[in-house]
This record gives structure tokens, C-alpha cells and sequence, in this order.
């Protein structure tokens, strides 16, 4: 009964975040849907890309009979459905409801293998490894929580880089590809180990504030795969078991890991790393520093410079840290910079220049759709700094512009993917060609080599090659027809094309004549080089050069006297993927020419509203954090437009029950939420209870306290609109929203009379507007923003007057004294109108510690400095993991009026100023290595208007970081 007990006090913890994480939002309401059912899966997907998904349907059953081997499980039949329209290029699992979501669009920093095969090796696997844990779990899971049950046991219990690191595993371990044979994937941590030491596992997961820590993908992948290489590819299978099976223990994982090798994952981690360290400082990571010269400036903090231009003797680089939002900059000889000019979202490998002209592709949300969105190309002239911007038909990526400053070329995807290198008119920002190649190739950074030609990377089922295009003329020529590696970012000089390449096992510069296709390795990078700028003469090249602390820019001299040719480099090996090949099956190619086709079939939205996933033994109430005894039943459409709760509740404290529902549509423009509630409440009065004898006298009266009931019903309908505005440096949202709300209430026998009987409505117009600065990894705040929200609300429907209330708040953000500081001040005004009832409670904020009181006018006002105060990084064993220390210093301030009362009569008016100073120290910190952050603290402030102190507990969990 106590490991019950502990069960349901880890759902009430890890509730709310479960039931948010797992909506991703919605596709254009305009996608009419199509499906497929194969035996183990069914797709859905908008009805244009029917040849598409037939393709991956059968790439799905092929990856079902290899994608589980390992862990001994084939799951059950699974949704998966298809974003066609997104600009961004991911995939996930989601558990509740659980079901596989693919979005299509490649980027263009994909390894070379086809971008949907990719995605469904990788994302299957998830599937295999949640089911495997769903599969093993006890019915009592399943019976109190349906497929959350699963959720909750695999976030609690699987650390995020084993299940990413297991996932990594598999695409390579079941391919010639995948990220474990990706140099500039392994290399962040041969930089790290080599130059900083091997961190604590706590700071190797969790990350730091202070230093640059490689993601979990690639922990995962060098721990969970020398784990697996060493003690056999059932370590992982037992361990994901054993989670489902005793997820009342509570390291469920670690129990049969120490089981398998006789280590917990504390020496595991260690022994890994330790050995990787050794090995890698016995390789040699060094090149020849005499050719090298470092162009960027040390720095403290952790910085990247990506993309090299040459500019009349300067260089310009995208520049990124830590501490500060990304940036174009200028750099000469001496390393000195200037700002150039702030650009927002730019996607992988998309910034270019020609000339003066500075430009990128930059991502734009859709206003409505969160599954859509637009790809803008702009060019900066840097001399004038005018900035020019079109939008692409399509999703379109790496842009350049050609030597007459006249065209822009870019690699473009439709909704059908179908990949093209197009070109734009400048002038017009029509497009004037567009090329696809006959087996519809993937292009990857396309460079002008004259007003006509230009040469791309190209994939093809030998790898990434590089190509010659004419577009205009829909022409093509492979110069390279086997791979080297793991290509990217050619410059064309002369009759030179220079590229990185990984073939060696490191990502380093190469040089291809075109005059006779012959390559040679101009530099050999330590760890891994990137963005080669070459200048008109070819003496003097620029890299981006990386290290443990981020890319820095370094010059060498091009001295063809010390060029390798390329049959003189040494292939690089991949000696942990290898092994993990060998556990694995023989390596299938999932992609099939198989023409046969399976059924498909409409998809009707209307008739797919409802899918009942989950269930909860008691309610909550995921905006107040409201938690009661009672049962809930959740429902969430595959397509994520439609959410239901619904269920009843019961009320410890008033004793009274009462059904709810909960509704919300996203499906069409507006979104429509409605809740109702249904039931009893119950308050408590007090009752003069006299005592009399045989005479009729009173002998003695007490003062008692009687229970009474109620019946109340209410109805809250409310519509809104989100239109997010985000575009460059800035996140806009505005957000229109208008609400009517019923509350009927009527008498039980125990109500007493005077108690109000009737309907209260009310109707609530609310405008709310923010436009904030991007924040870097170290900032607290923006550096610029304001955030405003208007309401009104009042009761114009029948006879019951409720008053009315009226509220502005307003928000500003500037930057502090020193970086990442920030300074948050807040505005807030109201007022009341009384009417016949009061039900409306405050709009704006209360100074902290102060009780609220009844007034009908108010000014709020409040001014935070914030700062940063230590990034310890300090491990408290698998207990606890500090990553920041952080202060606030507040004052708070209002004044009110107000009416003062007597016998239910105003007998005068009231004004008064209140205020409190004090300051809170809070810390950002990740407890027994669950991966969402918890900020926990506490608040010190002095009232002096009341002479007292007020003290407080702070504590929140970010639940985003899923």
C-alpha cells in the first residue's frame, strides 16, 4: 500500500508537466487529411503527399522487423502522423496520447542518408523503447492511469541521454551513416576531455551555465554505446525492463544496470570517459600550430564564430555566446570587432555574402499555426545598412547571391518535398528557375562559380558528392562520384572549389581542381574545422577553428607545398559504431522500391474530435495547481486540436462534490475553450443559538458554527486568438480574447435565505501584447521588451449588477548594469465599479506579503534589478546538481482607495500607500538527475507601513526543458 501511495504522490508531482509537454500544437485548418493502416502502423497525413507516405509506410514495416532487435520487443500498432507544412525539421514520440509525430522538411546539417529515413529509424526506436517499458509495467499503472502511466514511469525513471543516446545508437548501428560516423557530432567531446577533464555525470546531463556541455544526444551516444560494446546489447534491454516492471523501487534502472557490470552509472560514467580520455590524449589531436594564427580574442565565456566572409581586410562572422544574443560582426588582423547587426532566427548553414551584401534565411512563425511557418531571405547591405527582405514560395534555405549581385539561389522544399536549388530576382523576388534532379536529390549549400553556374553538395545513396548546376538550363554534373566523408561548405576560387570534409574522422579543409578532379587535404584540423573563406588570391585562408570553449576564427597561409593528396589521407575510423553494428542484425537499406501500394482513405477530422488516452484517481487543475480527491478522464485528438477533461471532484474542506468538463478546440483560427462544473458547495455560517427554560427565558446563548450547502453551476466559454508576430531579434505575440461566464446557484434545505439565489454573468475583453528581446543562455531577463495586457470586464447580460473592473498592466525590460543583468518594471492601474454584487477579484498585482483588501481604485508599481550571482556547477551526489545562483532586489508599491463599511453602509473613504523592499536568492538546480530544472529559494521583505517582515518559499518546475 506505501509503494501506492508513493505512486500517487509522484503523479500529483509530475502531472502538470507531463499533460503540457506532450501538445505540439496544430497544422493549418485548411490540410484536408488522408491515412494509411499497414499492419503495425497508421499514418496520417495531408492527402497531397500520398506518394510520399505511401513511401514511408513502407519504410516504417521494413524498420518494424530490424528497429527493436536489441531490446527484444516489437511494439503495438502506432499513429504517426505527418507535418508537411513546418518549417522546422524534427520528430518525436509522445506518450499520452501516444503516437509518433515526423515533420518532413530536411534541414541542412542532416547526415548523409535521406532525411525521412533518418527520422524513422531514429523515432521508432522511441516507440520500442516506451512500449517495452508500457509492456512490463504492473496493471495497477495501467489501471489508475492509462497511457500516462507510461509517461510518468518513462520521465521519471529514463534519463533523457539514454533514450536519445539508445536512439542515436540505432540509426547507426542500422545504417553506413548515422550521427555515431559524424565527425562534428563526436567532436565536442574529444575537444572537451582533451582540454577541460572529464565533468561529473550530474554536469555532463544537466549542463552548465559556466561551460560549454555536449547535449544528450551525444553524452547518450559515447555512455549508453560503450556501456553496450563492453557488456553486450542486453544491459540496455534489461535495464528498460526493469524500469517498467518495478517502477515502485526507486532506481528501477540503476538496480539492473549494477546487476549487469556490477557499477552504478556514477562508475560507469567515469570508466567510460576515463578510458576515452586516455585514448584520445594518446591520438594526437594536434595540427601544425606554426601555420596558425588565432584572429578572435580569448574569452571567458563560452563563444562561436560561424560563417567566414572576407570584407576589404576584415572578416565577418556570425557570432554567438553565452552571454549575449547572436550577432553578425566584423573582425580585423588584431581580433578587434564591431557589431554589424542583429539577426532572429537563421536557419543551419543559411548565411552567405557577396560583395556588401550581407544575407540569410531566417525562420518566421506562422501568425496561427505552430505546425507552418515561412522561410524570409534577407540582405543587408553593410556600407548603408538598408536591409532588403522577400519570402521564398517555399521552405528554402542556404541562400547566395550571385557575382552580379542579382540572383539568389537557394536549396527549396515544397509541401511534397520535392527539393529544388532555385533562383530569386533580387530586384523582383520572383523566382526565375528552379532545378530538381530526375531521382529528386538533396542539395545542400549551393555557391555561385559564375552569373550561371553554381556547384552544391549533393545526396545520393553514395553519400554526400559534389555537383556542378546550371539551374537555368537544368543541368548537373557530379565532379565527385564516390564519397569523402561527410561534406559540406565548398567556396569556389578560380578553378579551385575548396570544402570541409570528414573523411579522415575529422572535419578538415580539402581543395578539388576542376581542371583534373584531383584532391588534396590542405589543413588538418585538431578537433574540427569549419567555414572556410579563401581569399581572391588563394594565400590566406580563415576557419573556424573548434575547441572545448566554441568555434574561434584562426588565418593560415595556403601553402600547396604542404598539400596531402587524398589518397594519402588515412580514412577515419568509427571503431564504437563498428561494434555496435556487429550486435546489431545485417544492415537493411529501409528505403524500398517497392510499388505496391497500400489503401488509403480520408481522414475525417469531425469524426476524430475524441481519443480517451488517460485517466487520473483523483482532479487537477493544470492553471491553478489545484489537486482533489475525484476521478478525471483526458482526451487529446492525434491532430492536437481537440483536448477534453472531464470527470468529478470532491472538495476536503467545503465536503461537497461536483462534475466537471473541461473542452478546448484549436482546430480553427479562434481557439474555443469551455468549462462547466456542476455540484454542491458548501460554506460554513455562524448561528446565535439561544437556550430558554420551562418560562420561555433565555438561559444562555452560544455562538455556533453551521454547515450549509448549495447548488452551483457554472459555464465559462472563452475565445482568443494568438497571433504570434515573432520576427528577427524580437518574440511578438498578440493575444484578443474575449469571455463570458454563467454562475447559477439555488438553495438546498440547509441554505439559509438570505443567501443569494439566481444567475451572475459576465463578459471579459482582455488585449494582451508583448514584444521581447531574445535572451542569451546567461540572461535572466530581456535586455528590451514590454509586455501589455488590457481588461475589462463587467455584467451587461441581465438584471444582476456585478459591478464592473477595469485593469492595465504594463511591463518593461531594460538591460542592467553589467551582462545578463536585467531590470523588470512593472505598472499596474485599476478600478472598480460596484453594483449590486462584487464577484470580480483584482486585476492587477499586490505588493508582495501584503493581504488584499476591498478597493475600487489602485496603482500598483514594482522595480526588480536581477543578476546573476555564481554558476557553481557543484554536485550534491546523485541528490542534487546546483547550476546558478541568482538574487532579485524588489520594491514594491500601491496605492489604494476604497470605501469603508459599517453595517453593510459606506460610511467614508479610505486612502492608503503600502509597500515592501526586500529581495529574493533562488537557485536553478536539477534533483536525483531528473532532467527538468527546479528553481527553489526564498523571499525576505520588510513592510514598513505594517512594521513586519514578510518571508517567503519560492519553488517552480520547468517542465519547457522536455
Amino acid at each position: 500500500m506505501k509503494k501506492y501511495f508513493v505512486l500517487l504522490l509522484l503523479i500529483s508531482c509530475f502531472k502538470f508537466g507531463f499533460s503540457q509537454y506532450f501538445q505540439t500544437g496544430q497544422d493549418p485548418a485548411s490540410i484536408k487529411w488522408s491515412q494509411i493502416n499497414t499492419p503495425n502502423f497508421q499514418i496520417i497525413y495531408p492527402k497531397e503527399f500520398e506518394n510520399k507516405a505511401q513511401h514511408m509506410a513502407h519504410m516504417l514495416e521494413k524498420i518494424y522487423q530490424y528497429g527493436g532487435q536489441t531490446l527484444k520487443f516489437k511494439p503495438k500498432k502506432i499513429s504517426v502522423i505527418l507535418h508537411t507544412r513546418t518549417v522546422k525539421s524534427n520528430g518525436l514520440v509522445a506518450l499520452a496520447p501516444r503516437r509518433m509525430e515526423l515533420y518532413t522538411t530536411p534541414h541542412q546539417s542532416i547526415y548523409p542518408q535521406d532525411w525521412l529515413e533518418q527520422l524513422v529509424i531514429h523515432e521508432f526506436r522511441h516507440v520500442v523503447q516506451v512500449d517495452k517499458i508500457n509492456d512490463s509495467m504492473p496493471g495497477i499503472i495501467h489501471l489508475l492511469l492509462g497511457q500516462q502511466g507510461s509517461a510518468l514511469i518513462t520521465g521519471l525513471f529514463m534519463p533523457f541521454w539514454l533514450l536519445e543516446g539508445d536512439a542515436v545508437i540505432t540509426e547507426t548501428a542500422l545504417s553506413n551513416f548515422g550521427r555515431g560516423r559524424l565527425p562534428s557530432f563526436l567532436m565536442e567531446h574529444k575537444a572537451q576531455i582533451s582540454e577541460q577533464g572529464v565533468y561529473s555525470l550530474n554536469k555532463a546531463y544537466h549542463g552548465s551555465y559556466n561551460d560549454f556541455v555536449p547535449n544528450h544526444y551525444k553524452l547518450g551516444y559515447y555512455l549508453a554505446g560503450e556501456i553496450r560494446s563492453k557488456y553486450g546489447s542486453p544491459v540496455w534491454e534489461k535495464y528498460t525492463k526493469n524500469v517498467g516492471k518495478n517502477p515502485f523501487s526507486l532506481i528501477p534502472g540503476g538496480q539492473a544496470l549494477k546487476k549487469e557490470t556490477s557499477f552504478t552509472i556514477n562508475k560507469l560514467y567515469h570508466q567510460v570517459f576515463d578510458s576515452l580520455k586516455t585514448n584520445w590524449n594518446n591520438s594526437a589531436f594536434n595540427y601544425d600550430s606554426a601555420r596558425v594564427k588565432i584572429i578572435t580574442k580569448p574569452s571567458k565565456i563560452v563563444t562561436n564564430y560561424n560563417y567566414n566572409f572576407f570584407n576589404n581586410g576584415e572578416i565577418i562572422s556570425l557570432k554567438s555566446a553565452f552571454n549575449s544574443i547572436p550577432q553578425f560582426v566584423s573582425i580585423n588582423s588584431d581580433g578587434n570587432e564591431r557589431k554589424i547587426y542583429t539577426p532572429g532566427s537563421i536557419f543551419n548553414e543559411s548565411a552567405g555574402f557577396t560583395s556588401n551584401l550581407l544575407i540569410w534565411s531566417e525562420q518566421i512563425p506562422d501568425p496561427r499555426w505552430s505546425h507552418s511557418g515561412k522561410s524570409v531571405i534577407n540582405i543587408l547591405n553593410i556600407e548603408n545598412k538598408q536591409l532588403k527582405k522577400f519570402h521564398s514560395e517555399y521552405k528554402c534555405f542556404s541562400p547566395s547571391i550571385s557575382p552580379d549581385k542579382q540572383n539568389v539561389a537557394v536549396v527549396e522544399t515544397d509541401f511534397l518535398n520535392n527539393y529544388y536549388l532555385s533562383v530569386y530576382s533580387i530586384t523582383t523576388g520572383k523566382k526565375i528557375a528552379g532545378f530538381q534532379t530526375a531521382e529528386n536529390n538533396y542539395f545542400f549549400t549551393p555557391k555561385w562559380i559564375d552569373n550561371n553556374n553554381l556547384v552544391a553538395v549533393i545526396l545520393t545513396d553514395e553519400g554526400k558528392l559534389l555537383a556542378t548546376i546550371n539551374p537555368f538550363e537544368e543541368k548537373n554534373h557530379l565532379i565527385t562520384e564516390t564519397s569523402m566523408g561527410e561534406v559540406k561548405h565548398p567556396v569556389v576560387v578560380g578553378n579551385r572549389i575548396y570544402f570541409i570534409s570528414g573523411y579522415s574522422g575529422k572535419n578538415d579543409l580539402y581543395v578539388l581542381n576542376q581542371e583534373d578532379n584531383s584532391v588534396f587535404r590542405i589543413f588538418e584540423s585538431r578537433f574540427g574545422v569549419e567555414y572556410p573563406a579563401i581569399s581572391d588570391d588563394e594565400k590566406t585562408i580563415y576557419l573556424s577553428d573548434y575547441t572545448s570553449t566554441g568555434f574561434r576564427t584562426i588565418k593560415i597561409n595556403n601553402k600547396p607545398d604542404l598539400w596531402i593528396p587524398f589518397n594519402k589521407v588515412i580514412k577515419g575510423e568509427f571503431p564504437l559504431a563498428e561494434k555496435l553494428a556487429a550486435q546489431e542484425p545485417e544492415i537493411q537499406k529501409i528505403t524500398t522500391s517497392d510499388t505496391a501500394q497500400y489503401e488509403s482513405r480520408k481522414y475525417n477530422k469531425l469524426g476524430h474530435l475524441f481519443h480517451f488516452h488517460s485517466w487520473n484517481p483523483m482532479y487537477f487543475n493544470v492553471n491553478s495547481y489545484d489537486i482533489k480527491p475525484g476521478i478525471s478522464f483526458l482526451s487529446q485528438n492525434k491532430l492536437g486540436t481537440t483536448q477534453t477533461t472531464f470527470g468529478y471532484k470532491w472538495d476536503l474542506s467545503e465536503k461537497t462534490g461536483s462534475f466537471f468538463t473541461n473542452f478546448t478546440y484549436s482546430g480553427w483560427y479562434p481557439i474555443f475553450n469551455l468549462e462547466f462544473n456542476y455540484g454542491k458547495r458548501g460554506s460554513d455560517y455562524m448561528l446565535v443559538q439561544n437556550y430558554v427554560n420551562e418560562n420561555n427565558e433565555i438561559t444562555r446563548s452560544d455562538t455556533i458554527s453551521k454547515h450549509y450547502t448549495y447548488n452551483e453551476t457554472t459555464l465559462d466559454l472563452n475565445i482568443h486568438i494568438p497571433f504570434n508576430l515573432s520576427s528577427g531579434k524580437f518574440s511578438r505575440l498578440i493575444r484578443p480574447e474575449i469571455a463570458y461566464g454563467l454562475k447559477s446557484i439555488s438553495h438546498t434545505p440547509s441554505t439559509p435565505e438570505d443567501f443569494y439565489k439566481g444567475n451572475l454573468q459576465s463578459l471579459t475583453y482582455r488585449l494582451y501584447f508583448h514584444q521581447l528581446l531574445r535572451q542569451s543562455p546567461q540572461d535572466l531577463l530581456p535586455d528590451f521588451g514590454i509586455a501589455a495586457d488590457i481588461l475589462y470586464r463587467h455584467s451587461p447580460i441581465n438584471k444582476t449588477d456585478l459591478g464592473s473592473l477595469t485593469s492595465l498592466q504594463i511591463i518593461n525590460y531594460l538591460p542592467g548594469v553589467l551582462p545578463n543583468h536585467g531590470i523588470r518594471i512593472y505598472n499596474g492601474f485599476q478600478t472598480k465599479e460596484f453594483g449590486e454584487y462584487q464577484i470580480f477579484s483584482d486585476g492587477i498585482r499586490y505588493p508582495r506579503g501584503w493581504s488584499k483588501i476591498q478597493t475600487d481604485e489602485m496603482y500598483s508599481f514594482s522595480a526588480s534589478y536581477v543578476l546573476p550571482l555564481l554558476y557553481p556547477d557543484l554536485s550534491l551526489g546523485a541528490l542534487t546538481y546546483i547550476k546558478r545562483l541568482k538574487a532579485s532586489l524588489f520594491y514594491d508599491y500601491a496605492y489604494q482607495k476604497g470605501n469603508i463599511y459599517q453595517h453593510h453602509e459606506i460610511v467614508g473613504r479610505f486612502a492608503r500607500n503600502i509597500a515592501t523592499i526586500g529581495a529574493e536568492i533562488t537557485s536553478d538546480l536539477n534533483f536525483l538527475r531528473f532532467y527538468a530544472p527546479v528553481e527553489m529559494g526564498f523571499r525576505a521583505g520588510y513592510m514598513p507601513e505594517a512594521k513586519t517582515m514578510h518571508y517567503g518559499f519560492l519553488f517552480s518546475i520547468d517542465f519547457t526543458s522536455f
